[in-house]
């Protein structure tokens, strides 16, 4: 099996510097000026090795730091929806049950995406689960994240969610709703909808976005859960979701996961 490019760094850098080491003393030792030669040629290779494996480490270190703050990221706005959730689970608790057209109404849309926002997300996946649990049908929810951008600049967020937003939009069906749950995440509630056709909604949303003229450049991830399979509360359902694209993302981007059976 081929190692790894850094262990291959290392065994360079550490042969070669053997190999100047041996040369200098038997150079010394003999008094030849050639071995001499052949000592500092090694010691360059030596040092431009060492100097290759810093900075494929580096490299690394960045990429994992970046990754374990997307994690984060990810991690503190579903905490941040998991809460919204339980406030609506509360309220419905306590009075009786309104259309989600009342809040959509108080809190319009998201202007970046043209989606809907946390809170209605909040309202529309307890009402659907409700639904879904009277009428013994199933319901999904899809949580796409864009790939890559969790360090770039605000006006880059802003470009990326308004065509992700516009291609949900126009993937999805009319029964269908999606709103904006994150910075950069995009949460769908697929109504009557079960594991196998949330994965095939989200591979099209998925497929719209890399054949659109930006797809070399943008993709997303996405994350599948499904009522009852995957869990049987809106908040859970969620949360598995949240894990699957979790998921998605540790096995590379551009990738649609599943969350595990409950």
């Amino acid at each position: 099996m081929t190692p790894p490019m850094a262990d291959r760094h290392l065994l360079v850098s550490v042969g070669a510097a053997l190999a100047a080491l041996t040369a200098g003393v038997v150079a010394v030792v003999a008094g030849a000026p050639a071995l001499g030669v052949v000592a500092g040629a090694a010691g360059v290779v030596a040092g431009a090795a060492g100097a290759a494996l810093a900075a494929q480490v580096r490299s690394g270190e960045e990429r994992l730091d970046a990754a374990q703050h997307d994690v984060q990221r990810l991690h503190r706005e579903l905490d941040a929806v998991a809460a919204i959730l339980e406030e609506e689970a509360t309220r419905r608790a306590s009075g009786p049950e309104g259309p989600p057209e009342a809040l959509a109404g108080e809190h319009a849309f998201d202007e970046t995406t043209g989606l809907f926002d946390e809170r209605y997300f909040a309202v529309l996946v307890q009402q659907q689960v409700a639904a879904a649990r009277r009428s013994l049908r199933p319901v999904s929810v899809v949580l796409f994240e864009v790939d890559g951008l969790a360090d770039a600049d605000e006006g880059t967020h802003r470009q990326a969610l308004a065509v992700i937003g516009d291609v949900v939009r126009r993937t999805l069906r009319e029964s269908d709703a999606a709103c904006r749950v994150g910075d950069l995440v995009v949460g769908a509630i697929l109504e009557d909808t079960p594991e196998a056709g949330a994965v095939w909604a989200a591979e099209r949303v998925r497929g719209t976005l890399l054949a659109s003229p930006v797809g070399d450049a943008l993709t997303v991830s996405a994350g599948v859960a499904c009522y009852p399979t995957h869990a049987l509360g809106a908040a859970e359902l969620v949360s598995q979701a949240g894990r699957a694209l979790d998921e998605a993302r540790a096995q590379g981007s551009d990738r649609v996961e599943v969350a595990p059976d409950a």
